[in-house]
Formats: C-alpha cells, sequence, structure tokens
C-alpha cells in the first residue's frame, strides 16, 4: 500500500517550499516470507543502497524476473557481521507477473533466476551480486533424498534505517529450512512413511499392499483396476489381476496384469 504526500513548509509567509513524499506500507506476511531470498552486495552501507541504489536495485530485479517494480517487496536491508568485509545482505520477495493475483515466485525459482541473471541484475542496479551463502543445507537434514529449502520466518522488528531521501524500517527474519517430501512421506524432515493403505484404496474386493511412495492392490478374482468394478466377462480360470497405486493420494494409479499360479 502506497501513497503520495505533499508538504508545504512556508519561511516567511511569503515563500513557500513544497516537497514530496511517498510512504509505502508493506505488510509482511509468511507467505512473503517463505518465499523470499536474501542476496549478498558486496562493499555495501545500508545508507548508500537506501539513497539512490534502492530503487535502481528494485528495477534490476524486475528487469530479471519480468514482473511489475510495484510487485518487488525488500523488507530487510542488514549488515552481515560474519565477515570483515562491506557485505550488505537484502532480503525480497516478488510476485508472479500476468495478473496472478497473490502467488509469489517460490524462493528457490527466486534464487535461481536472480543467480543465472546477475550480470543483467549488476549492469541495471550498479551493484554486484555475491554467490548465494546458504549454508543451513549443507548438512542434508532431509531425508528419503528430498529437497531442503532454506526458508525465512519473522523474528523481530528492528529500529528504522536513514539516509538522505528514504527512511526504511527493516524487519529481522531468521534462517529455517523446509523439506519438500514425495508422496507418501511427511513430517519435517520427510522421516515419517505414511500408511497410503489406511484409507482402504482397495475395497472390499481386494488387499492393499503399502511400498515405499506408494501402494499395491492386490485384487480377488473378477475384480481388476483399484478392485472397485468386476473385469467384466468371465475371469480366466488361474488369473488375477493386481493394480498398482502410485501417488495415490490424489487417486492416480496404474494398472497391471500379474499371473496367478496354475492349481
Amino acid at each position: 500500500m502506497g501513497m503520495t504526500l505533499t508538504l508545504f513548509v512556508s519561511a516567511d509567509g511569503i515563500h513557500t517550499v513544497t516537497a514530496l513524499c511517498t510512504l509505502r506500507v508493506t505488510i509482511i506476511t509468511d507467505d512473503m516470507l517463505t518465499n523470499s531470498i536474501t542476496v549478498r552486495l558486496e562493499n555495501m552501507s545500508q545508507e548508500k543502497f537506501l539513497s539512490p541504489l534502492l530503487a535502481l536495485f528494485v528495477e534490476g530485479v524486475a528487469a530479471v524476473l519480468a514482473t511489475s517494480k510495484k510487485d518487488v517487496f525488500v523488507f530487510n536491508v542488514q549488515n552481515d557481521t560474519d565477515v570483515s568485509a562491506n557485505i550488505l545482505n537484502v532480503t525480497f520477495s516478488a510476485l508472479l507477473p500476468g495478473g496472478v493475483r497473490g502467488q509469489f515466485f517460490p524462493s528457490e525459482d527466486l534464487q535461481e533466476q536472480i543467480y543465472l541473471n546477475r550480470t543483467l541484475l549488476t549492469t541495471i542496479s550498479t551493484q554486484r551480486v555475491l554467490p548465494f551463502d546458504d549454508n543451513i543445507c549443507l548438512r542434508e537434514p532431509c531425508e528419503n533424498y528430498m529437497k531442503c529449502v532454506s526458508v525465512l520466518r519473522f523474528d523481530s522488528s528492528a529500529p528504522f534505517l536513514s539516509s538522505t531521501t528514504v527512511l526504511f524500517r527493516p524487519i529481522h527474519p531468521i534462517n529455517g529450512l523446509r523439506c519438500r517430501c514425495p508422496p507418501g512421506f511427511t513430517g519435517d524432515y520427510c522421516e515419517t512413511e505414511v500408511d497410503l493403505c489406511y484409507s482402504n484404496p482397495c475395497g472390499a474386493h481386494g488387499r492393499c499392499r503399502s511400498r515405499e511412495g506408494g501402494y499395491t492392490c492386490e485384487c480377488f478374482e473378477d475384480f481388476t483396476g483399484r478392485c472397485l468394478r468386476p473385469a467384466g466377462g468371465r475371469a480366466h480360470p488361474g488369473f488375477g489381476h493386481a493394480s498398482q497405486g502410485k501417488g495415490s493420494e490424489d487417486g492416480r494409479w496404474a494398472q497391471v496384469w500379474a499371473p496367478r499360479t496354475l492349481r
């Protein structure tokens, strides 16, 4: 949300000084934090970044992402205290282009786009973006070979930062992580396997067998598919049907014919 205010300051009752002030208020949501990234700018200070490079940085990010400048949200500007060099951490998120209401670039997509197009960002913003410093996922905390994604969570509001033309109040987020679990696994680190047979997907005419990432329906004679419908016509003696479920939570399954031993 933004508005422009016109301020009139009169010094002697005759001469008037006019100034324009743009007030922009951004509500920081959990969705915005989850889908944000932090970039590291070389040889940069908070004051120098706010005036005049903040506007150039937003313009550069918008050009890289092919989105509008008003849909790029910078909400943290913080000196990197873990290094001796003058490194500035800038955290932001961005809405997807094309009129997609309220949907943000996923953090991994945002990071990839910025990394692949960092030369363009450097040219427009006149600021050199350093390689990402993402150490939280290096220890591979996610089980079952799933992807670890670093995310931010709200910690606290920080004091105002000021430059010659900008008054900016950042928030200080804290780093966290998120694991993208495959079908059949859940938990903070994808460590828990879901019993996909719990809902009895094979019905009364088959037996459900759990397997990694899915389930298998072993159908009784004369039934096929997910064992919910007759096979159609008389079954051949000595043969049965099995149906295999993949990604069963959304109802998808692939049918497999399995011969039974003749008696």
